[in-house]
């Protein structure tokens, strides 16, 4: 073990320059927005006026992000480093908070209190997002994650007066900080060893370190380091809802309002899965065999117990949170990499399918949204009705509402991973990767777990065309649908936004390369982890 270990100071020396504050505009944008939201709230409190100015926030964000994807890499002191698989994964994140926002609308005018606080809570776990996302430091790290995990906290349990509310919020709190004490461990750990906190440099300091010391102590200080992976590897897995930490993911989903259902499901599984990436392949955890078995297990698990455990769940936010588990197993197949020549193809596999991911997880909970807001009458709560809603309330969705129900159908194809889907091509990407690593035996468990899902999935599609429940209670919901303010052929936004996802979600299905030349360009002008672990 090394004798003096001193780590580099954060700020030292640091003159920032045009590029680097170019580079984190849209990060700037946001904590910016989040001042000016609390001045705007001091000033009036307006639900609508918020929800406005956080989506011009999100819009602007979004917009400042496209020129960055092809720039080169800008490290941005100690802690960040904007590089285009960065870029392109807080665009993910922002479009999500962006559909968050534009879904939530409605949801908040049911309640008599102004609830601005939602719009400054989901502005701040879009913050903590985007500085995972860009983190290249495992201060900034924890720094994001404490950020997005105590700010959708405050989301989970905002309509207190809902049934599961504040157990849900309570649980969800009380596992997340143990999660955060592990991760924090584990950090602790590495940085004995490694004498850096800096992702690309901790590899070095630990070369250094055991090159240095007598057998006894390599061993010890190799036994250290692994102990550190393996607790902060606990501690990210418990947010993208691994095997063996899955199992407040149900709970959660269920008793959450829906649109912060669609926030966990897309926002954070994005930012974690990609500040994932970035941690293992900088310090070359795959040559670290112990690390890589560990992982394959937990992909396998997730696979086999994700799809399982949502055969018999007929609540709809339930069977996705299952559902969830088992798209993060598969995931895991691109962190099993066998040198740094595979990490390009590893990143455009994993950005492809979270791509796929978030769209069709967006799809399904709009639907869910959208038809909880039809089906709710004036006195009772649009997100009881959401939490209640199971497979049998679809039932017959496609003969009073075909697009609707057609968007419904092609989310649930995605996920399926069911051929002319960009689901189908996704988990062709993760069958490529797999099979050119010799991952022979996580391919039988992929194949299985999406054979397991296709019963539940292929059961919502049934029901969505089988006939409604009697032909007089089709009628009256039909003359429900039509009378009530907020049916949804009375909303032309609604319908606006349901087409242009159904659209996006055939054009990525039957033209992938679209999408796959961008991450292709993406790959080009990313540096190699060689010159990475080498910078000084």
């Amino acid at each position: 073990m090394p004798t003096e270990m001193a780590a580099a100071p954060l700020f030292s020396n640091v003159q920032f320059t045009n590029a680097m504050l170019l580079a984190i505009s849209p990060l700037l944008i946001i904590a910016f927005g989040i001042v000016l939201s609390l001045l705007l709230i001091a000033w009036r409190r307006s639900r609508r006026m918020l929800q406005g100015l956080t989506s011009a926030i999100f819009i602007v964000a979004l917009i400042a992000s496209a020129p960055l994807l092809f720039n080169s890499d800008v490290p941005v002191t100690t802690l960040l480093k904007v590089d285009g698989y960065g870029v392109f994964a807080f665009m993910l994140v922002c479009f999500s908070g962006l559909m968050v926002t534009l879904l939530s609308g409605q949801l908040l005018q049911r309640n008599t209190e102004a609830h601005d606080e939602y719009y400054l809570l989901l502005q701040l776990v879009i913050l903590g997002g985007g500085i995972l996302v860009f983190s290249d430091h495992f201060a900034s790290l924890f720094l994001g994650f404490e950020l997005l995990s105590l700010a959708l906290v405050g989301l989970v349990g905002f309509f207190r007066e809902e049934k599961h509310a504040v157990e849900t919020a309570f649980k969800y709190l009380i596992l997340s900080a143990t999660a955060s004490s592990f991760m924090l461990l584990g950090i602790a750990f590495i940085y004995s060893q490694t004498g850096s906190l800096h992702f690309s440099l901790a590899n070095t300091g630990l070369n250094a370190a055991v090159s240095t010391g007598i057998s006894a102590g390599v061993e010890l200080s190799n036994a250290f380091h692994a102990i550190g992976m393996l607790l902060f590897f606990a501690g990210l897995a418990f947010k993208l809802s691994l095997v063996p930490f899955h199992f407040w993911t149900p709970d959660v989903y269920q008793g959450a309002p829906t649109p912060v259902t669609m926030l966990m499901a897309t926002v954070s599984k994005v930012a974690m899965f990609t500040v994932l990436m970035k941690c293992l392949f900088s310090q070359e955890a795959f040559v670290q065999s112990s690390m890589m078995q560990l992982v394959a297990l937990v992909a396998a698990l997730s696979m086999v117990f994700g799809n399982v455990l949502a055969l018999k769940q007929e609540n709809l936010k339930r069977l996705l949170g299952y559902s969830s588990i088992a798209h993060m197993g598969y995931l895991l197949i691109v962190l099993l990499i066998t040198s740094q020549k595979d990490i390009h193809f590893a990143w455009q596999s994993a950005l492809f399918y979270l791509s796929a991911y978030v769209l069709a997880s967006l799809s399904v909970f709009m639907v869910m949204i959208f038809t909880s807001q039809a089906a709710s009458p004036p006195g009772q709560s649009q997100q009881h009705n959401a939490d209640e809603a199971s497979i049998s309330s679809w039932q017959g969705l496609f003969w009073h509402n075909p697009l609707m129900a057609f968007l419904a159908i092609l989310a649930i194809l995605s996920l399926a991973g069911i051929p002319l889907s960009m689901g189908f091509i996704a988990k062709f990407y993760l069958l490529t990767f797999a099979s050119q690593a010799g991952l022979w035996w996580l391919i039988v468990a992929l194949v299985l777990g999406s054979g397991i899902g296709l019963f539940y999935y292929l059961r919502i599609i049934f029901s969505l065309f089988a006939s409604p429940f009697s032909e007089q209670k089709a009628k009256a919901e039909m003359q429900q649908h039509s009378n009530s303010p907020q049916a949804f052929g009375h909303l032309p936004w609604n319908r606006l936004l349901v087409t242009g996802f159904v659209f996006a979600g055939l054009v990525f299905g039957l033209y992938p390369d679209v999408l796959m030349q961008v991450l292709n360009r993406l790959g080009e002008l990313t540096q190699p982890l060689a010159v990475l672990n080498q910078t000084p």
